[in-house]
């Protein structure tokens, strides 16, 4: 139960290919098909606000991951009430454009997060950005706003997470909360509605999609959710295939490799929850059989009321408690790895594990190896039979890791939320190369391109080059 907790408390979220993309391509959550793969090299291993700096600059804040395209990077986040898409110059830092809109709603959400989590996209000419309070809007190259299209309101206390992705023509939405989720399909040129897919039985989820079997020429949308995988087809958004059996509220993303599939959910219920009789006990202050926000001010519910308030009457239950904790009683917890069907085929799974599950982070295939990370705790796995190749800590302590890992040049980088970033040698046998504090908070994705390492801190963005290039 509580585990849960920690695991959706700063939901930034979180796929990858065997072979990487151009190193100037990165124009999604985590660069080609979201595999956080990137074929740049001459990268830096040692860097800093002093050292290897190409340039830095200060930006608002947000836990949304820059993107690239055409010599620009583009970023969201929240100024106040409005929400911010900027696009900044790639060689310089220079801030080109900052363009705002107004949110169209207030949402009750968890303090931990906000309505810039999700990354933008770029088909490298215009951006397209979600913020859960507005929907969908994009921008053209010079910033100019192209159209909108309003969602929401969404019932997803820790917010709506997943990044939009873009498939040719067709820019995908995953859209996943309590009652109502569904997978939207609209025109990136006009942000007309092309398909509505209703995601009946999927509650809470945060996971970014993929595309199968590339995002060169991909033929479904692959969305991880609670408790299922689901395969659709991108030209109708008619399911193709489902796989059941998972663990709830994914916040890492999916990894790809081949045709195998690795998904990974955290144990959510690791000890039995008290029973609510003992917390009506503690906290009723008023007798009459269930607790108010108020009534639960001084306890870690308090922060989390608007998740544990099962079915939204703005009370917690005796049957608010049952049902939450029902939800979370599954075996299927853990890293799955998934084969891919083909034909008549059914999805199955090859291997499971339930060592040292990440809470956040999506996971890594780079030079044959699978990697995952927990809290400052990084696993090799053999992407094929699931054998740990080595497991070791980043640092001394267990520092906390919301941003997911990155790779290119032989290398693989760490951020932690505290603001250092690892650099790994990449393999089996993989060693701390160096650990490079950047002296502020970190929970967005790291970006490469062009022989530079893009990360975002929660005030500023750098870019690293050796020797400052």
């Amino acid at each position: 139960m509580f585990s849960v907790i920690r695991a959706l408390t700063a939901v930034v979220a979180c796929t990858l290919v065997t072979s990487p993309g151009s190193a100037e391509e990165w124009r999604r959550f985590r660069g080609p098909n979201g595999s956080g793969v990137s074929a740049s090299t001459g990268l830096p291993v040692e860097f800093g606000p002093d050292k290897n700096v190409a340039w830095s600059v200060e930006i608002p804040s947000a836990r949304s991951s820059p993107v690239l395209a055409d010599g620009k990077i583009f970023l969201t986040a929240i100024d106040g009430d409005r929400f911010s898409t900027l696009a900044l110059d790639e060689k310089t830092g220079k801030i080109l454009w900052h363009r705002q809109i107004e949110r169209d709603r207030t949402t009750e959400m968890y303090q931990g997060t906000d309505s810039a989590s999700p990354s933008p996209v770029t088909d490298g000419a215009n951006v397209y950005a979600f913020f859960q309070e507005t929907g969908l809007v994009s921008y053209d190259g010079r910033g100019e706003e192209r159209w909108r299209h309003p969602l929401g309101p969404f019932q997803n206390f820790y917010g709506i997470a997943a990044s939009p992705v873009l498939s040719g023509n067709t820019l995908i939405l995953v859209c996943d909360q309590m009652r109502g989720s569904f997978l939207l399909a609209v025109d990136k040129d006009t942000g007309k509605e092309l398909w509505r897919q209703e995601r009946s039985g999927r509650l809470l989820s945060y996971a970014t999609p993929i595309l199968y079997p590339d995002a060169r020429n991909p033929r479904e949308v692959i969305v991880v959710g609670n408790l299922w995988v689901d395969a659709y087809d991108l030209e109708s958004g008619k399911s193709t295939w489902v796989l059941g059996g998972l663990g709830v509220d994914p916040v890492s993303s999916p990894v790809l490799a081949g045709d195998l599939l690795f998904t990974n959910t955290s144990d959510h219920a690791p000890e039995p929850p008290p029973p609510f009789s003992e917390l009506a006990d503690k906290h009723d202050t008023d007798g009459n059989g269930v607790l108010s926000h108020s009534e639960v001010k001084d306890t870690w519910m308090y922060n989390h009321f608007g998740y544990l308030d099962w079915d939204g009457d703005g009370t917690l239950s005796a049957k608010d408690w049952h049902d939450l904790n029902e939800s979370m009683a599954t075996g299927g917890w853990g890293i799955a790895a998934i084969r891919v069907p083909s034909g008549n085929a059914e999805a199955t799974v090859v291997w499971r594990s339930q060592q040292s599950v990440p809470y956040i982070p999506t996971g890594l295939v780079y030079e044959g190896v699978l990697f995952m990370v927990k809290d400052g705790i990084v696993s090799a796995l053999h992407p094929e039979t699931g054998e740990l190749l080595k497991r070791g800590r980043l640092t001394k302590g267990s520092p906390k890791v919301h941003a997911s890992p990155v790779a290119a040049d032989g290398k693989i980088y760490i951020a932690t939320r505290e603001g250092q970033v690892a650099v790994l040698s990449a393999g089996a046998n993989w060693e701390v190369l160096a650990m490079n504090d950047l002296e502020d908070e970190i929970h967005a994705s790291p970006a490469i391109a062009d022989g530079h390492l893009y990360v975002r801190t929660k005030s500023k963005l750098y870019s690293f080059a050796s020797q400052g290039e």
